[in-house]
């Protein structure tokens, strides 16, 4: 009897550690599986849903781009409403992620005209593990589980429910997901890129200044040009030595004039000398797209047609400029003259489709942007500015259609002017002793004798889009 009782015992303290060890197993199963439920399903969800966002950012920030460098393939499949260009969900990977965009102009440069793009895009994960939420939901006094900052939707859209399509509050409803999903949401502004960021930038070679000339810069807020580059107690002496100059290739090469600014190539040779006075960078790629016409001019004025005599423009109106006064003109080989509008501001394209060669005066309250397909031949004085700004005078150099050709733009002696000049294809050749306050954008540049070049600081936020850069990124986090 005695080893009977004890044979019971041992199998009842056998059973009792079965169920205690079982106990233990079943919820260290339970605990493992919730973890592996959120650590394979949930987190991969939850980034992929990011992943999915940012794709679609992605997509919309190509299609604004096209709005410069494409015009005519910009938004094509997307829809158009008040101006918000929305495009159908796309799916795409394995994991069948889902991502929309919502694109919108919120701003308009009222002195340029450039337009400042805001992106909303939206990426879907599909919720791929267990139907259940993360691994700490309870709730105490200052803390919130993690299920609440996971945001599974399993039945139902909590940001349309909660906010509204478009998180403004507004059109909120219960609408229903067809399996259970992440969304996260992204924000992206998308600022224009503007061309004179440099006093000189060029494509493919640069040579110059002369040995008696200079390159360097001063702000015209501050009132008209004077040089002060070498006097560390000017007042102005911090704005007068950013004349920078960029090459997309390893070719520059001096004349022995002075730079009084940074310089940088892609791969070339430029060492440190007394000819150069700022920093020297020979890693420094980019690239310069082909200038197209824009497409959201105006339609253009009847008359004149060419600029092949005395020709005055009076403009009907003073324009702005988002909006200026457009003409279409054959060439100009004669005077041009574009008069202000009574005491207003004055704004004014013209549209060149064949050669300029001879002179054009602009008032001191006209802002003109003169688009050219053909080339420039002038002497330096026919470039007539009578505000002494450059920002006032901007041309822009449409590339030929075929890409191995180039433009030219031949400024001899006598003379000064203010302007700008971006034109990616065109070769730029200076000699003699004018001296040019501005900034220029070329293929190749050559400047020698007595040629000097002043950068306007103003143009740094000046002139006609070339390209868009994302500026701000932000996740909606609700």
């Amino acid at each position: 009897m005695k080893h009977e009782r004890e044979r019971g015992n041992v199998l009842l303290c056998v059973l009792l550690t079965i169920t205690v060890v079982s106990a233990i197993g079943a919820t260290v199963l339970f605990n493992c599986a919730v973890r592996l439920n959120v650590s394979c399903g949930q987190v991969r969800g939850w980034k992929e849903a990011l992943t999915a966002a940012e794709a679609g950012g992605d997509i919309a920030f190509a299609e604004v781009r096209k709005t410069i460098l494409s015009p005519s393939q910009a938004w094509n499949g997307w829809t158009n409403s008040g101006g918000v260009y929305t495009n159908s969900p796309a799916t795409f990977g394995q994991d069948s992620l889902t991502t929309s965009s919502r694109v919108d102009s919120f701003y308009t440069d009222p002195t340029t005209g450039n337009a400042w793009y805001r992106i909303r895009t939206k990426g879907t994960a599909p919720f791929l593990g267990l139907r259940r939420v993360g691994m700490d939901d309870r709730m105490s006094v200052g803390t919130r589980g993690d299920t609440l900052l996971r945001k599974i939707d399993f039945n139902y859209d909590h940001f349309v429910a909660t906010y509204g399509p478009n998180g403004d509050g507004a059109g909120k409803a219960l609408v229903a997901v067809s399996n259970p999903q992440f969304t996260r949401r992204i924000e992206l502004i998308a600022a224009p890129v503007t061309p004179f960021d440099a006093a000189v930038k060029c494509t493919t070679s640069f040579l110059g200044p002369g040995s008696a000339g200079v390159i360097d810069s001063y702000n015209s807020n501050n009132g008209p040009y004077y040089f002060c580059a070498n006097n560390p107690s000017d007042p102005h002496y911090s704005d007068s030595r950013s004349g920078s100059v960029a090459v997309a290739t390893p070719n520059f090469a001096q004349f022995n004039g002075t730079i009084y600014g940074n310089v940088s190539t892609n791969g070339g040779t430029v060492t440190p000398s007394s000819h150069i006075q700022g920093i020297i960078d020979n890693n420094v790629p980019f690239t310069i797209p082909r200038f197209v016409m824009p497409t959201d001019l105006p339609i253009p004025q009847s008359s004149p047609t060419n600029g092949n005599g005395n020709v005055s423009i009076n403009p009907p109106g003073a324009g702005t400029a988002t909006n200026p006064t457009t003409y279409l003109l054959s060439s100009i080989s004669g005077t041009l003259t574009i008069n202000q509008v009574g005491s207003s501001q004055t704004y004014v394209a013209i549209h060149v489709t064949g050669n300029i060669t001879g002179k054009i005066t602009v008032k001191a309250g006209v802002h003109a942007r003169v688009y050219f397909d053909g080339n420039i031949d002038v002497k330096a004085r026919d470039i007539d500015n009578l505000s002494g700004l450059a920002a006032n005078l901007q041309f822009y150099g449409i590339s030929p259609t075929d890409p191995s050709a180039t433009q030219q733009i031949d400024i001899a002696p006598p003379g000064n002017f203010a302007a700008t000049f971006y034109a990616p294809s065109a070769d730029y050749h200076m000699n003699g002793n004018p001296d040019i306050t501005g900034s220029i954008v070329c293929r190749t540049y050559y400047g020698n004798g007595n040629t000097s070049w002043h950068y306007d600081r103003a143009l740094e936020k000046e002139g006609d889009a070339v390209d868009y850069r994302i500026t701000n990124y932000v996740e909606d986090i609700r």
